[in-house]
């Protein structure tokens, strides 16, 4: 889809490829092929590119979401901002939190789990989230203390 301030498509931007399993044109970056992957955790923004076409995250990682921001609350499944989950090379659930800047603490509201999270799983995740409390210097009040 065409996203207002970028290209509709990415030009010559890489070598032509083809993702088993998904129909479109692709490009990738050759010498990053090579490169051994490196795993990790991440919160991402709704707005992060891997999440923002819902089509393609529905395609490629077989992952249902969507910004509710704009949906009245009671109809919100995730959350007003609920922040896509990526551990290694999956999209695994959703964390809906709030930042209450004017009490000085991340509310942790839900964790929505799209697959059963491992205990390492769930260790990754409960690291970002504590760093993304001290990166806007909030205390962090989790779902099961509330």
């Amino acid at each position: 889809p065409v996203c207002p301030g970028e290209p509709n498509d990415v030009r010559t931007a890489g070598e032509p490829a083809v993702v088993e399993g998904v129909k479109g044109r692709w490009r990738v970056t050759p010498e990053l092929l090579d490169q051994a992957f490196k795993a990790r955790t991440a919160l991402l923004s709704p707005l992060d590119r891997l999440v923002f076409d819902r089509t393609r995250i529905a395609e490629l990682f077989d992952f249902d979401y969507q910004l509710e921001m704009y949906k009245p609350a009671a109809k919100r499944r995730w959350g007003y901002w609920a922040m896509p989950v990526l551990h290694g090379d999956r999209l695994v659930g959703k964390l809906d939190a709030t930042a209450d800047r004017k009490a000085g603490v991340l509310r942790v509201n839900a964790l929505h789990q799209d697959v059963p999270f491992t205990p390492a799983m769930t260790a990754a995740v409960r690291r970002e989230i504590e760093d993304l409390a001290a990166w806007l210097r909030l205390t962090l009040v989790p779902a099961s203390t509330r």
